[in-house]
């Protein structure tokens, strides 16, 4: 039996930083994947910092906090993680979402957010690889970031890793020792754990292990696919997605209540493109609402895609692909992650679906650590429940 003060399951974005931050706080902290760092979504991310996509009613200053934090995260961390700054456009194709996107106006400027609804002829200025008979207007923002996901990801690790910090590779959790409904360890395949607290950092995989537990959280998931091409001379100015994102995902349920997987349904993408800043285009996304853990990337959704991109940025045809990818990506119906203790388990904490990874992540970690701490955390975490009541799809 190995014996920690803290473990932290899941070596994605979230995982990582949590398990630094605990490390960074004196505790004894493993962190434990199935696979290896960055395996699951966080290895098929842009690392986009996003502002202006914020769920606001609840998220909008965490978001703000987050963002606040990576003014001077590679200083904390020692690190290069590749971060630059970055504008974003929200392009807008019908006017239910001109509308939707001027109703979240007067909220982001409350909260100190910069952006302004530009009408389609005058895109050119602020995107001018865009064409602009493809859409009515966009959202711009004109200040988000990006990093370098696997820098950040691994710039956690190190550094956690200088401060103590175990990793564990290719464990998978099989059950969870509870002693008076406390947490005090966990069962894998590679022996049994013994700790005093828990984070269960896990993303899409999060309801398996909440069964172990007896849970059932409503933690839904896509396959989300994306393509990386070779480097171009071309330099796209903003990060790029579609209004279409804050439109509902809506899968097609049988009888029981059972996911349908149609091919109609996997060759739906929506825009989402991006260029790393050694100059690879970034694009995507086709999104699939499944019940499988699946990160097979298919020929419907990766032409889905390529179709997409040609409409909107004619300029990128003809870059050749290098790769493409799919991942399960976590996401619940209120657009608010599971990120808090659980009720009647004590010593326990989920922190997973949160809808912008990246930019909260350095807050993520501050948060975990503060609440192993003292019990207790700055951040009000009631809105974030694992126990709130959502509806759950099979």
């Amino acid at each position: 039996m190995l014996n920690y003060d803290a473990l932290v399951i899941g070596a994605g974005y979230i995982g990582c930083a949590v398990a630094h931050d605990l490390s960074e706080a004196g505790l004894r902290t493993a962190l434990l994947d199935r696979g290896p760092v960055a395996a699951g979504a966080s290895r098929a991310n842009y690392g986009n910092v996003q502002v202006q996509d914020a769920e606001l009613e609840h998220s909008l200053s965490m978001i703000m906090a987050g963002f606040e934090r990576f003014a001077n995260l590679e200083a904390r961390l020692g690190r290069d993680v590749g971060l630059r700054k970055l504008g974003s456009l929200l392009l807008i194709e019908n006017e239910a979402q001109w509308r939707r996107m001027e109703a979240r106006l007067p909220a982001l400027h409350a909260a100190g957010v910069e952006a302004e609804l530009i009408p389609a002829k005058y895109l050119p200025e602020v995107e001018p690889l865009l064409d602009p008979a493809s859409a009515l207007g966009a959202c711009y923002h004109p200040h988000e970031a990006q990093v370098n996901p696997f820098a950040l990801i691994w710039a956690y690790v190190a550094a956690g890793q200088e401060k103590g910090l175990d990793v564990h590779h290719g464990v998978e959790v099989t059950g969870f020792e509870m002693r008076g409904g406390r947490v005090k360890g966990v069962r894998t395949h590679q022996g049994t754990f013994s700790c005093d607290m828990v984070a269960l950092c896990t993303g899409a995989w999060t309801p398996q292990l909440a069964r172990l537990l007896g849970r059932e959280w409503a933690i839904s998931h896509v396959r989300g696919q994306a393509i990386v091409t070779e480097r171009s001379h071309l330099r796209l100015q903003n990060h790029v997605a579609s209004a279409a994102f804050f439109e509902e995902a809506q899968p097609t349920l049988s009888s029981s209540g059972r996911i349908v997987e149609t091919e109609a349904a996997s060759e739906k993408a929506i825009l989402a493109i991006s260029q790393t800043a050694e100059g690879h285009f970034l694009l995507g996304e086709a999104a699939l609402v499944t019940d499988r853990l699946d990160s097979t990337a298919t020929i419907a959704g990766q032409s889905a895609i390529a179709r997409l991109v040609e409409r909107h940025f004619p300029a990128v045809r003809g870059l050749r692909v290098l790769r493409g990818w799919a991942a399960p990506v976590a996401y619940t119906d209120d657009e608010l992650p599971f990120f808090g203790p659980v009720d009647g388990i004590e010593r326990l904490f989920v922190a997973a679906a949160f809808k912008s990874t990246v930019i909260v992540t350095p807050l993520v970690g501050e948060t975990v650590a503060q609440w192993a701490l003292d019990g207790r955390t700055d951040l009000d975490l009631t809105p974030f429940s694992p126990d709130r009541s959502l509806r759950h799809v099979h």
